[in-house]
């Protein structure tokens, strides 16, 4: 404003530059208002949600704990049905696909955990999931299927279970030597001392040790 020489020349600018622009200026400073509003809003629904979320989520695994399948199940459903967007449901159909596995309905079980892979952008529990739909595979007798499965290109930490599972399909498979070769690779990879480590060998023994 310092560009204009007298007081008045300024006060005449200000209403002009005013008439021009102050619709505009009232507009974004509403606007800025519910911005802000709304997203307190927004912030605040989020995190309702995922608390009732995360309550479901405990209330399916207590049901699952006391072996409780039917209110598992309900659980499981309820998240899915009312909080499908978020993480909370991964976990949910994984548990849905352990009790399909568990009372045999591996068809159910497999569509469960490759809704999982589609659905989930986490690594890890794209591993978890992974291995748990190879699992099935095999229960199912799908080897091939399951063997591709496993083909991935970073199997990372969980090396050794993706070759465990590896050795298992070439066991059932009839190829006790490309199985043996899976397993100590497995048994390479496993931290000494435990129960899997105690299950490789096993399953080296049964196969007969080179």
């Amino acid at each position: 404003m310092d560009v204009y020489k007298t007081e008045e020349e300024q006060v005449e600018a200000i209403k002009k530059w005013w008439h021009e622009n102050g619709k505009s200026i009232i507009a974004g400073v509403v606007l800025g208002i519910t911005a802000i509003f709304g997203w307190r809003a927004y912030d605040s629904h989020t995190a309702l949600q995922a608390e009732a979320a995360s309550t479901l989520y405990e209330q399916m695994l207590g049901a699952s704990r006391e072996n409780d399948t039917e209110n598992t199940r309900v659980y499981a459903n309820r998240i899915l049905d009312d909080y499908k967007s978020g993480t909370y449901a991964v976990f949910a159909k994984l548990m849905l696909a352990k009790v399909d596995a568990e009372a045999g309905n591996l068809d159910q079980a497999e569509q469960d955990l490759r809704w999982v892979l589609q659905k989930n952008s986490q690594p890890e529990i794209e591993h978890i999931a992974r291995l748990r739909l190879v699992r099935v595979l095999i229960a199912a007798n799908k080897l091939e299927q399951a063997m591709e499965t496993l083909n991935i290109g970073k199997p990372g930490d969980f090396l050794a279970s993706y070759e465990e599972l590896r050795g298992d399909i070439y066991a059932k498979q009839g190829k006790p030597e490309e199985a043996r070769k899976a397993y100590e690779k497995s048994l390479f990879n496993t931290p000494p001392s435990g129960e899997a480590q105690s299950l490789l060998e096993m399953k080296l023994d049964n196969l007969g040790r080179s």
